[in-house]
Formats: structure tokens, C-alpha cells, sequence
């Protein structure tokens, strides 16, 4: 489903790659059903929930997209970024997803190629054009307890030597255990209390 390109209301963008769980938050934030495809990348249109104050848009995974070419993954992608360019007057907050316990492997595996990871360059490109970014560090239940606090630092200093000038936000959770989901609700809502905006009106409580 293609959605309209700009509703006027503050815009609340969701990214990160396919399969990362951003469907399954924004379900868990707003109780919306919201597409999910039948294999990574196969959604190629945003899609925007009309959610009280804000607009709430689902953008299409970027990265792997299976059975795709190449050449349809770079154009998926570079209508990804002209559509955020073309919002940025709306978009008051960006959030990117990303899966907790493949951070490192795919990052080291990028680096390696003398790449910059997919992930970091989007957390750039958002920071560009969005007054502030949360990063959601998903899957935080398929890392060992003992190794989490190390993988969140190695994510933090990732992020911070591609954009050194904000000290990156960042939620550790699970969308699908729901875990963390109060906490990053309590993040949304004071940024966007700072950018004097009411408060949307979660799914989530604070007892969950």
C-alpha cells in the first residue's frame, strides 16, 4: 500500500532493515496491524498511520531484499531517501531499528570491505534531516545477559565516530517479548514533549 506523500501532521518516521522487527513495534506502540511481508524487503511503499498528533511511518526495509536485484534494491532505497528529504520539514523524530545481536557480525563484515555498514549509514543520514533519532537496539532476548552491555557500547561507539555531533539515543528491547517497550515510550514522549507536541496515546502502558 502506497501511502500519501505528506499528511502535514509531525511526522514520526520507523527505518531499518528488513527483518529487524520494525512492524512488530510499531504494532506493539500503537495496537495497528501493520503489514508484514512474506520475505525481507518484499514492501517497497511506506505506509502512514494517522495516530492522534502525529503521523507514524512505515518505511520500507532497506538492505537485503529477497529475490530482488540489485538494481531494484538501489532504486527501493533511493526512493527511501528522497521520500525522507521530501518530509523533512514534517519529520520531528526518526527512529531507527536495528537487530541487537547482528550489529557487530554485519558490521565487522561491511568493514571488512572497506564499507560502511547499511545500518550506521542510515543513522547519518537520519541525523541529517530529523531533530533527533532513538535507536532501538531489537532482539536484545537473543543476546547472552553477560555479553549485552558490551554489544550496546560497541553500537554506541559506532554510531558516535559516524556522527560525533549528538550522543546517540539508544532503547535496548524486544518487541516480540515486549520487553523495554515502557522505556521507549518514555523516550518518544519527551522528545516530543520538547518539541511541544501532546502526547500519542500508546498502546502501550506503564505496567507492560
Amino acid at each position: 500500500m502506497k501511502g500519501p506523500d505528506h499528511t502535514g501532521k509531525p511526522m514520526i518516521v520507523f527505518a531499518g532493515r528488513s527483518n529487524v522487527g520494525k512492524s512488530s513495534t510499531i504494532r506493539a506502540l500503537t495496537g495497528k496491524k501493520v503489514r508484514v511481508g512474506k520475505k525481507p524487503g518484499s514492501t517497497r511503499w511506506e505506509l502512514m498511520i494517522d495516530f492522534g498528533p502525529v503521523t507514524i511511518v512505515d518505511i520500507p526495509g532497506f538492505g537485503y531484499m529477497a529475490g530482488q536485484s540489485k538494481t531494484t534494491i538501489e532504486e527501493t532505497k533511493t526512493n527511501v531517501v528522497q521520500k525522507l528529504e521530501s518530509w523533512k520539514e514534517n519529520l520531528v523524530l526518526a527512529v531507527l531499528i536495528i537487530d541487537i545481536s547482528l550489529f557487530r557480525e554485519l558490521h565487522e563484515r561491511w568493514s571488512s570491505r572497506g564499507e560502511i555498514p547499511i545500518d550506521v549509514e542510515f543513522y547519518s543520514f537520519l541525523s541529517e534531516i530529523s531533530p533527533n533519532v532513538i535507536v532501538v537496539a531489537n532482539k536484545m532476548d537473543k543476546v547472552k545477559k553477560s555479553a549485552l552491555a558490551e554489544e550496546v557500547d560497541f553500537l554506541k561507539s559506532k554510531l558516535k565516530e559516524a556522527t560525533s555531533i549528538r550522543e546517540p539515543i539508544v532503547v535496548l528491547m524486544s518487541a516480540q517479548k515486549k520487553q523495554g517497550l515502557t522505556d521507549f515510550v518514555s523516550v518518544l514522549d519527551d522528545l516530543l514533549i520538547e518539541r511541544g507536541l501532546d502526547r500519542p496515546e500508546w498502546a502501550v502502558t506503564l505496567s507492560s
